[in-house]
């Protein structure tokens, strides 16, 4: 038996009036009934079975003493306040670039992080010297490694197709020993038949940005005119996610903001467009005017409630995917991947269309967090040891003690950064509504095995859709 029942290794939580125990080290979750859950909660509080059961007696009389026999059994089993596996704090490599192709965007979206796409800079595109270097510099750094990954982003990286056209075509002619996984984010307005082609032969992954129906979507994402860019791209959008139906595909990936919070319509409403792989994604900024406070989670908790249950609902006519409501329920959290961050700095880089290397895209530009360039290497070896540092996540002291540390692996650094101005200190709405979104994903998955509609999708990777 254990000596302390660790609130830190076991989550009670209520989701849509329903009670829940989510074992941390096992991920095993407990639908429970109240009295069980109250038996959990005391048992937490008062770190003794003899307390816990006096208080439930008084309630619930013999059956406090039957729920405290099936709780110890659990605890016996270790699939309850079980102990943490042991791990290791493995030595990362770089895996993956993005490259930032367009510091230009031909949309004037009012939350852009990356200042209208230009990062606060002049506009550029990146020269095909610069994009042919960044692969031979992903090759080179990344010995070992059989899959590599390489991100288009921008800005709107489709300025600059042709040379995404020269950078897809020389990774695979160059390098064949290598497994080249691409993927492009793009705001869609520039596609064209030729494009989207290239696109779906090259297997080449999309994320689509799109705020939802008409209303929804032009309040934010705008032309430099000021005019509503959804009549624009929607048709465009259309034609190339009905091109692809697997997971790998696309995803379709809206932001709300304060001023348009109401995600559980929002997401509805990109299905009821005929999406079958929806992001949303909160704006992450200091601005009052559209960012969250601590005021807004009671009724965003509401809307991912709301949404849980209109997700459900809508399973039983067609399989659809919500990425966030994706957690692997079989396997558990791997606590020897999930002990690191999403990699940015190490395993993750940026390049800017000087050739600039930084820890990831939110960072470009950011002068005291430049790593280096393509041409010389990583030369400022202490921002890497930082990165080095706060990609494990027992460095980070909130991190290492909070229920959800093995679901988001300490969340993203460039958000501690953008908001705290230190990658290690937690955005804490961030965390909220991470935490927030992860009760939101069990209460489905625990509802959809009662339910026995065979749905099963693992997130594999601890960064936010882009």
């Amino acid at each position: 038996m254990h000596d302390a029942f660790c609130k830190e290794n076991v989550h009670t939580f209520i989701f849509n009036e329903k009670h829940f125990a989510i074992d941390v080290n096992t991920g095993s979750l407990f639908a429970l009934d109240e009295i069980s859950y109250k038996f959990i909660n005391a048992l937490i509080k008062k770190q003794s079975f003899d307390l816990a059961e006096k208080i439930l007696f008084r309630e619930y009389g013999k059956e406090a003493s039957n729920t405290r026999k099936e709780i110890e059994q659990l605890i016996e089993e270790s699939l309850l306040f079980s102990p943490l596996p042991e791990y290791f704090k493995s030595e990362l490599s770089l895996k993956s670039l993005c490259l930032n192709i367009a510091h230009a965007c031909n949309f004037a979206c009012k939350y852009c992080f990356a200042k209208q796409g230009n990062y606060g800079n002049k506009n550029a595109l990146m020269s095909w010297d610069v994009a042919k270097k960044s692969i031979d510099f992903l090759y080179k750094y990344s010995e070992g490694r059989q899959h590599l990954e390489v991100d288009f982003f921008g800005g709107e990286p489709l300025l600059a197709f042709t040379v995404i056209k020269k950078t897809v075509q020389y990774a695979k002619e160059t390098y064949p020993d290598k497994k080249w996984r691409f993927t492009i984010t793009t705001n869609g307005s520039l596609i064209t038949e030729e494009i989207e082609k290239f696109l779906y032969d090259n297997d080449i992954s999309i994320v689509l940005s799109l705020d939802g129906q008409k209303e929804t979507n032009d309040k934010f994402r705008i032309l430099p005119d000021g005019n509503g860019t959804f009549d624009l791209i929607y048709p465009k959008i259309k034609i190339v996610t009905e091109h692809r139906k697997t997971s790998t595909g696309y995803y379709v990936r809206g932001t709300y903001t304060k001023k348009t919070p109401h995600i559980a319509k929002t997401a509805m409403d990109l299905h009821n467009l005929g999406f079958d792989f929806i992001s949303l994604e909160p704006v992450i900024t200091k601005d009052k005017e559209i960012g969250f406070s601590e005021k807004d989670l009671p009724s965003l908790k509401n809307e991912y409630e709301k949404l849980s249950k209109q997700y459900i609902e809508s399973q039983k006519e067609k399989e659809w995917h919500f990425f966030h409501f994706n957690i692997d329920m079989e396997a558990g959290p791997c606590i020897q991947k999930r002990i690191h961050g999403c990699g940015a700095g190490i395993e993750y880089l940026a390049v800017s269309p000087d050739g600039s290397i930084y820890p990831c895209h939110q960072f470009d530009g950011v002068n005291e967090m430049k790593l280096g360039d393509i041409y010389n290497g990583i030369l400022n070896k202490t921002v890497e040891e930082k990165f080095k540092n706060a990609n494990f996540l027992f460095n980070k002291e909130e991190c290492a003690h909070c229920w959800a540390r093995f679901y988001c692996s300490g969340g993203c650094l460039a958000n501690n950064y953008n908001i705290n101005g230190n990658i290690f200190k937690s955005y804490k709405i961030g965390c909220e509504l991470q935490k927030m979104r992860i009760e939101a994903a069990l209460f489905v998955q625990s509802k959809l095995k009662e339910m026995n509609i065979n749905y099963h999708s693992s997130v594999t990777d601890s960064q936010e859709i882009k």
